[in-house]
């Protein structure tokens, strides 16, 4: 019993250890940026020495993509918060919407995540992404996508990308018109209307060649 309560406190202080490591480097990543980043400055900010940042994660690249990774479980976590629409097409919609406000309430994150000099993949950004490619899945089941579900899900992450990136650079207005223009654009390229367009009707003596010479 007591060595099972020693491995437990020990397990609780390295998971402490761990979170205030990655609350240091995540502040500093946001004031400095990624190659500003100086192992040094987060022993002194974590109370730790560099030995136990490397045991913990390795290496400095490392413990950037923890950072990263942790930011896409928040980002993720947003979208958890709210139920979506249960129609494919409007769920996509409220998805764009969703990804944009986190985009613009959490700019620091944002950057880390999708803004990185020397970014790469992380397993929590690509669960993010694989939640999009399902809900392309989902459009292609209902019969209403129309190019292919990897186009479509590039497509679509980046319009809402773009724009997420132009509104935290201060070079759109969050309220900005063109930001529904943009998406609704988007969306109408990719699907179709549940339901199928009715053919206009011509009356008995209109003929595509009298139509034509009309124009």
């Amino acid at each position: 019993m007591a060595r099972s309560a020693e491995l437990r406190t020990r397990a609780e202080g390295a998971e402490a250890t761990r979170r205030a490591i990655l609350a240091a480097a995540e502040e500093l990543l946001a004031s400095v940026g990624e190659d500003g980043l100086s192992i040094r400055e987060i022993c002194v900010r974590a109370g730790v020495t560099p030995p136990t940042i490397y045991h913990h994660f390795g290496d400095k690249a490392a413990l950037v993509d923890r950072v990263v990774d942790d930011c896409f479980a928040a980002f993720d976590r947003a979208f958890e918060d709210r139920t979506p629409p249960a129609d494919p097409v409007e769920r996509l919609r409220f998805g764009f919407d969703q990804y944009l406000e986190y985009g613009v309430t959490h700019p620091v994150h944002y950057r880390l995540m999708f803004l990185r000099a020397h970014g790469r993949p992380t397993p929590a950004g690509l669960g993010s992404y694989d939640r999009l490619r399902r809900w392309m899945h989902g459009i292609a089941e209902a019969g209403r996508l129309i190019p292919p579900i990897e186009d479509a899900t590039a497509a679509c992450w980046a319009s809402v990308h773009g724009v997420t990136s132009l509104v935290i650079a201060g070079f759109l207005s969050r309220r900005a018109p063109a930001i529904a223009i943009v998406r609704d654009a988007m969306i109408d390229e990719i699907t179709r209307s549940a339901r199928p367009r009715r053919a206009v009707k011509r009356a008995p003596h209109e003929s595509k060649g009298v139509r034509d010479a009309d124009t």
